[in-house]
């Protein structure tokens, strides 16, 4: 089962703005440095920004959870983390800002192995619990 990602109002002005901004350089910087910089260094520089805004909004768009009878994977943009259900022993809210697949302000740590966690914000955490102790022997401790 597939789980958008939790996408509050402040990321969205960072990260749109940003992608905004690396846009219209891309696009504006080619005027003003032509002159100065030459043709070269001006397409070289717009192509990076370009490159910058595409890959802002492709982290943004591909941020979801994915939910199988067997793992956990967490989709941001190309990278792809699978983690076994059977593994996940707590998920517990936090307030850490820490670079995550996360896009919400609400976030909740994941722990699982011996000792590792990683970070998420499904926009129903109610039914991603749900669904994964139905799929689990035992079930996730959930702490809010």
């Amino acid at each position: 089962m597939k789980f958008k990602a939790n996408k509050d109002l402040a990321y969205r002005i960072i990260i749109w703005g940003s992608a905004l901004l690396f846009l219209g350089l891309s696009l504006g910087l080619f005027i003003p440095i032509y002159h100065k910089a030459g043709l070269a260094a001006s397409l070289i520089f717009s192509l990076i920004f370009g490159i910058f805004a595409i890959v802002i909004l492709w982290f943004w768009y591909r941020t979801f959870y994915f939910v199988t009878n067997d793992y956990l994977i967490i989709h941001i943009g190309s990278f792809k983390r699978r983690i076994e259900l059977e593994t996940i022993k707590k998920i517990e809210k936090t307030n850490t800002q820490l670079a995550s697949a996360a896009l919400s302000k609400e976030r909740y740590y994941v722990y699982y192995g011996s000792s590792d966690f990683t970070i998420i914000t499904p926009e129903n955490m109610d039914q991603f619990i749900q669904v994964i102790n139905e799929r689990k022997d035992e079930p996730v401790e959930f702490l809010k």
